[in-house]
């Protein structure tokens, strides 16, 4: 599949890459800032254990419950922790069909002195999320706008909780 979008986000100072991959691969923070309506969520597979983290390579699932302009939806979130982030799979339906959406999120060096963020950015280091969406058209295209409108958001989010601290031990 062709990727639909993409969403940079330079890292600002005090967010370290190490310290956004490590909230990258807590799947609970994880789904709390990519999920600002979230209604609850269980898991699905891996350890119950709070805190535990999964392995390089191996997929956890989840049910996630949010609430969306067309009311409550709930669907299936996999998410597979990489070296540099995460890979995510939605599962889902939307009232105008079924839809599969797959987002790659790293953190990487994009070579530049800065990100253009005025000074304030770590090195050129980036968050980057790929989006692939499959679903009919009228469905990709609502999802689409609403990555393009919503996820830059949660990308400062992952910065922010970066920049204070709020990482586990890798």
């Amino acid at each position: 599949m062709p990727i639909d979008a993409t969403i940079s986000t330079p890292l600002p100072a005090g967010a370290q890459p190490r310290s956004v991959v490590a909230l990258l691969h807590d799947h609970e923070a994880y789904i709390r800032a990519t999920c600002p309506q979230l209604v609850s969520y269980r898991r699905l597979s891996g350890p119950a254990a709070v805190g535990a983290r999964a392995p390089v390579g191996e997929p956890r699932a989840f049910q996630v419950t949010d609430r969306r302009p067309a009311g409550q939806t709930t669907y299936k979130l996999t998410v597979t922790n990489r070296p540099e982030g995460v890979d995510a799979l939605v599962e889902g339906r939307a009232p105008t069909g079924g839809m599969v959406i797959k987002t790659r999120w790293r953190v990487k060096n994009d070579g530049g002195g800065g990100g253009g963020g005025g000074g304030d950015d770590v090195g050129g280091y980036v968050l980057e999320e790929e989006v692939e969406i499959d679903s009919n058209m009228i469905t990709k295209k609502m999802v689409k706008g609403n990555i393009e409108k919503g996820h830059p958001e949660y990308h400062r989010s992952f910065m922010a909780q970066a920049a204070k601290g709020k990482e586990l031990a890798l």
